[in-house]
């Protein structure tokens, strides 16, 4: 074997480590960069530890490896109908015993969260490049590890700038599924058991499931989004509005015909003084416009002058809303 095979081989098994820690991960990436030779011996052993990694699993491989073990030598078994099956499952064993902790299937890391209170945004740069920009009342946690990049979203919303690697997949757990991306750009919020995605540009694959086990899955691509519930069922795939979508990420909400208790609800997810509605009448009130989410002043003087509605400060944490008579 050559020394960059072997290099590759002990390269591979430090990733797939579940330990492996931020800086030995850098050192693999300048090592791979330093040399063609080097990323083309990575590749090499990364695709047959793929192959042989899937092919574990086959319930024919295995039982051809157990075979082999169990063959007695002299018995005189013509070769030719040993092989491929033999061959496979020699191939199969030696790996499992030379290479156990390949095949194997680690615990994800600890990982690290990362929160934002009401009125705040926060961008975290990850190890790769990638990127999370977490919205208002934001929690997520990361964890890395050399099979997958994974991102619990535990409630809020974040857009994710991902860094395209087809051999270290971006996966987003939320609620009852995941959301997984190469090299993309996508937003998902999970509010009240919904999880919404909506995706600015790339591909992506939804997975869910169901409480008893069903499986549904969808995917979309660039200006396109779709929502989810806690029962695993995947609504259909809608045209997304990009303006809207985007308008958060530039502390602003683009408002299209909105009803007041969803605008009231959506600004109090940016404040400590939440809004309350305090006359039945105003449920049925729609509001268009453009309104900053940092800026509850000028929205309450809007709602105001607009639509007749007297704002009421109770205390420092509660305004009521009532219609000006």
């Amino acid at each position: 074997m050559s020394p960059d095979l072997q290099q590759a081989e002990q390269w591979l098994a430090r990733l797939l480590d579940a330990d492996c820690p931020a800086e030995d991960r850098a050192a693999f990436e300048r090592w791979r960069n330093a040399d063609p030779r080097h990323a083309a011996a990575y590749h090499e052993v990364e695709s047959i530890w793929q192959h042989s990694e899937q092919a574990v699993k086959d319930p024919a491989v295995l039982a051809a490896a157990y075979r082999a073990l169990r063959q007695e030598p002299g018995r005189g078994v013509p070769r030719r109908w040993l092989f491929p099956t033999l061959a496979a499952g020699l191939a199969i064993v030696v790996a499992v015993v030379a290479l156990p902790h390949w095949l194997s299937t680690p615990s994800d890391p600890v990982g690290t969260a990362y929160a934002t209170p009401a009125g705040q945004e926060r961008t975290v740069v990850l190890s790769d490049g990638s990127s999370i920009l977490l919205d208002t009342n934001t929690q997520v946690v990361v964890r890395y590890s050399a099979r997958t990049r994974r991102v619990d979203l535990l409630h809020g919303r974040a857009q994710f700038s991902v860094q395209g690697n087809h051999a270290w997949p971006f996966v987003v757990h939320a609620g009852n599924g995941t959301v997984t991306a190469v090299g993309t750009q996508f937003q998902v919020r999970l509010d009240d058991g919904s999880t919404d995605v909506a995706l600015l540009k790339g591909k992506l694959a939804i997975a869910t499931q169901s409480p008893a086990g069903s499986l549904q899955s969808a995917s979309l691509v660039g200006g396109q989004g779709l929502a989810y519930d806690d029962h695993g069922d995947i609504t259909p795939v809608h045209a997304l509005d990009t303006e809207q979508a985007r308008g958060w990420t530039q502390g602003k909400l683009f408002v299209h015909d909105w009803d007041l208790p969803k605008l009231v609800a959506e600004m109090n997810r940016y404040s400590t003084a939440k809004l309350e509605i305090g006359d039945a009448s105003l449920n049925e009130l729609h509001v268009s416009g453009i309104f900053r989410t940092n800026d509850q002043q000028t929205f309450l003087q809007l709602l105001q002058q607009g639509w007749a509605i007297q704002a009421t400060r109770i205390s420092a944490t509660r305004i009521v809303l009532r219609r000006d008579r």
